[in-house]
């Protein structure tokens, strides 16, 4: 289970509210996987702008591991939170909190790792100092580490599934974009006859190792399986069976 680390006062909190469109559902109404992804990082990156952080260099996402309680459903209103709850030497860790606007429940929570590239070259630099006087003690109080970093092989039960990376799925760094990855998800989800719906309450972490792109785009695979009675989906973007992102979620009962 993920846990989840409130903010102190001293901390930077960073809120965005909006409503469930039907872009962001599925055919039952539920908010989709991928469109939840799409909410954790447009309040990040918000918050980036806000802070006047952009200019430090480009943020990239490295790990994402998210809880979902239970889905909104469309036309719900919802409230994205975000704050720094932990360091390295090239990285933050950002909590997000997706809640009910109007009882304040909170739906989905997600501990994030973004990494800090140079503009110019894409390597991870050094994080300034001066962010940590922007969003306050608590992520220097816990620090955090990138694991991982090894490169991962594909699994022998990995199965192909038919997969387009198309070139308006990149984002302005000629990547992929983040939340993306998590529409193949949802593919197999339907695919492969799993139900979820707004009750549904499931993990995912999502591990991004090396970049996709429409040039040098990846293989999809997936692998289903049990664990402790839970569902598990796998989903991995491979090229030469080197995995270079993937997905991991858990249905939990």
């Amino acid at each position: 289970m993920i846990e989840i680390i409130e903010p102190l006062n001293t901390s930077r909190q960073f809120e965005l509210n909006r409503r469930v469109a039907l872009s962001d559902t599925d055919p039952s109404g539920r908010l989709r996987i991928d469109a939840c992804a799409r909410y954790l990082q447009d309040v990040a990156a918000f918050d980036a702008i806000d802070a006047d952080i952009s200019q430090m260099g480009n943020w990239v996402l490295r790990q994402n591991n998210i809880l979902f309680s239970s889905l909104p459903s469309y036309g719900q209103e919802v409230r994205s939170k975000t704050y720094l709850t932990g360091s390295g030497r090239a990285w933050v860790e950002r909590t997000s909190i997706i809640s009910d606007l109007e009882s304040g429940k909170r739906l989905i929570a997600a501990r994030a790792l973004w990494v800090l590239t140079s503009l110019t070259s894409g390597a991870p630099i050094s994080v300034p100092g001066s962010l940590y006087k922007i969003y306050g003690p608590l992520a220097l109080q816990h620090r955090v580490s990138i694991r991982d970093a090894k490169r991962e092989m594909l699994p022998e039960a990995a199965k192909p599934m038919a997969w387009q990376i198309r070139y308006s799925d990149q984002d302005i760094l000629s990547h992929l974009n983040n939340a993306t990855y998590l529409e193949a998800l949802e593919e197999v989800i339907y695919r492969q006859g799993i139900k979820l719906d707004k009750l549904s309450r499931m993990t995912c972490q999502i591990v991004y190792r090396e970049s996709t792109s429409w040039e040098d785009p990846s293989e999809i695979y997936f692998v289903l399986s049990e664990e402790d009675g839970n569902s598990c989906v796998s989903v991995y973007f491979a090229k030469s069976n080197i995995v270079r992102t993937s997905i991991n979620l858990r249905v939990l009962n």
